[in-house]
């Protein structure tokens, strides 16, 4: 299992967006967290994918929403406008309740390099809003 480390920080026209990742290989991610910033550096939303169990987003004044896992393979096999234009299984497939909380928001900031970022994240995506701050230059992200 890979570390979920700090890859990089982009500015956007709302502030600053800052990348983390771990790599199953050179070329595949494995985990990777994306924190979107405001101006003021209040975390405004937060995308969290794991190769295993999925994806989640959650927004500002909305909370966690969006929670995919992968598809099975009967969903990938079935016939439907997706299979006939897409070979490979995508992250399309239905969480149930309590998928993101449970399963995949663990097993991702668990394996975060920095662990103050990671309880961070973890009150944040506890809420549906927060005024919570991440100040790259605190971390040494540039």
């Amino acid at each position: 299992m890979g570390i979920v480390k700090f890859e990089s920080l982009k500015i956007t026209n709302n502030g600053v967006k800052l990348y983390f990742t771990s790599y199953l290989r050179k070329d595949f991610i494995e985990k990777s967290v994306v924190v979107s910033l405001n101006k003021d550096f209040t975390v405004s939303g937060i995308y969290i994918s794991s190769y295993n169990f999925g994806s989640v987003e959650w927004k500002c004044g909305i909370g966690l929403s969006e929670c995919r896992k992968w598809e099975t393979e009967e969903q990938a096999e079935a016939p439907g406008y997706l299979t006939r234009r897409y070979t490979a299984k995508i992250s399309n497939g239905y969480a149930p309740e309590g998928h993101a909380e449970k399963l995949l928001i663990p097993d991702v900031l668990k394996s975060m390099e920095n662990m103050e970022i990671a309880r961070i994240l973890k009150s944040v995506l506890r809420v549906k809003k927060s005024q919570k701050k991440i100040i790259p230059e605190l971390y040494g992200y540039k």
